[in-house]
């Protein structure tokens, strides 16, 4: 029984151990004159060895969350950047028929476009985050070839928007393979 409350106290929120922390602080380091106004001097001197393990205790904890918490977003934040400074790479190294498919869908108004769900090069790009699919259910009117709403992902458009060069060389593509599109 001691040992789960234990457990539960470790994993409390980052938000309540703070809290716990500033509030045990508070009891111990709060000078006399206050703390016997607010009738808690008795208790300091009963009680202050117990709160000042659990001071020491919560503050631990609230480091290291605070330490992990920070460093995860840093790193969170690193591979963003990573992501998107190589995001011409990756288009770069698509083959020509899903450079194809990436400029049908870069061109269309709303950027979506029907694409056979047993397509390769679609399932490839979907996998790998180019595209995404719209829905799962959709009432197809040919079982053998299914065709579900795909969307280009914001980051594709953005990184094609920016790079003319990039845009002309999936446009080269899409006109010689714009019939199995």
């Amino acid at each position: 029984m001691k040992l789960e409350a234990i457990k539960e106290i470790l994993t409390l929120p980052t938000s309540v151990m703070a809290a716990l922390s500033l509030a045990s602080g508070l009891f111990l380091f709060l000078p006399n004159a206050l703390l016997d106004k607010l009738h808690l001097l008795d208790k300091v001197e009963k009680y202050g060895f117990y709160v000042g393990i659990a001071f020491i205790l919560f503050l631990s904890i609230l480091l290291v969350n605070l330490i992990i918490n920070v460093a995860k977003y840093l790193s969170n934040l690193m591979d963003k950047r990573d992501f998107y400074a190589k995001a011409e790479e990756r288009l770069k190294s698509l083959s020509r028929y899903q450079k194809a498919i990436i400029y049908d869908l870069y061109t269309q108004y709303d950027n979506t476009l029907y694409l056979s769900i047993f397509d390769g090069a679609v399932t490839e790009l979907k996998t790998k985050g180019f595209i995404g699919r719209l829905t799962n259910q959709l009432p197809v009117s040919n079982v053998n070839d299914p065709r579900f709403p795909h969307l280009l992902q914001p980051w594709v458009r953005e990184e094609l928007s920016k790079n003319p060069q990039l845009v002309e060389e999936f446009k080269e593509c899409f006109s010689e393979l714009e019939e199995l599109i």
